[in-house]
């Protein structure tokens, strides 16, 4: 009972060592503020949805700095970083990275090769997914300003973003499937290879000569007795 105490204990100090703390928030919070400024830089169409996001996580922030109890001061301040890591402006930070790792995935899918009609149409149609999603995912972040309401770009980021996500999928699915056909096809080619070199070994046994157990002479393939002793030869 004290062993599976002691464990506990140790299991709850080890996740409460991992997860976020004062320090670590605050490290985040500076991080996330310079984020926010080279995000207005790269995609100042989207400026007007950083501010009030900004604005938002400052309220919260701020709110954190007043409280006594570390505990509630860590969770409020980890809400403020979470608004200008995740939802909308996660998304908006992310979605370049999302974009280059699909496109790279979907290189690695094209150099597979297919060996049947159906996993061909499937990898067509998760190419054909994966350029749609790209493609819609650039016209959201390169947007013109005349296209911008502040309103709609938090669903058009999600959407997008989610596009991504759902095309990346599919194509996981797709090469999983391909691998998997392509490694049976080449174990059969292994077993098929391991047959015909079996057949081939009991041809080349069968057309050896037989050694005599008794006396050691040599015979010829298909004799049954020794041509020197008249010893009975072992046929195998």
């Amino acid at each position: 009972m004290k062993k599976l105490s002691t464990l506990l204990i140790i299991s709850i100090f080890l996740i409460n060592a991992c997860g976020p703390t004062l320090e670590s928030s605050n490290d985040n919070w500076k991080d996330n503020q310079a984020a926010m400024v080279q995000l207005k830089s790269e995609f100042s169409v989207f400026a007007p949805l950083i501010d009030q996001k900004l604005e938002e996580a400052k309220k919260v922030w701020n709110a954190a700095q007043s409280i006594s109890d570390e505990e509630k001061k860590l969770d409020k301040m980890v809400e403020a970083n979470n608004i200008l890591s995740s939802g909308a402006i996660g998304n908006l930070r992310n979605m370049k990275r999302e974009i280059s790792k699909l496109k790279s995935e979907k290189e690695g899918l094209m150099k597979l090769n297919a060996n049947s009609y159906q996993l061909e149409e499937k990898a067509t149609n998760a190419t054909r997914t994966v350029k749609e999603a790209i493609a819609n995912a650039e016209k959201v972040l390169y947007m013109n300003a005349d296209e911008f309401t502040i309103n709609d770009a938090p669903g058009k980021l999600n959407r997008a973003f989610n596009g991504l996500n759902d095309a990346y999928k599919e194509l996981e699915i797709v090469i999983d499937l391909i691998n998997d056909a392509n490694n049976k096809v080449e174990q059969e080619k292994k077993d098929k290879e391991q047959e015909i070199q079996a057949e081939k070994d009991k041809e080349e046994k069968a057309k050896a000569d037989i050694k005599c157990g008794y006396c050691g002479a040599m015979n010829k393939a298909g004799s049954t007795k020794c041509s020197s002793c008249g010893a009975p030869l072992d046929k195998k």
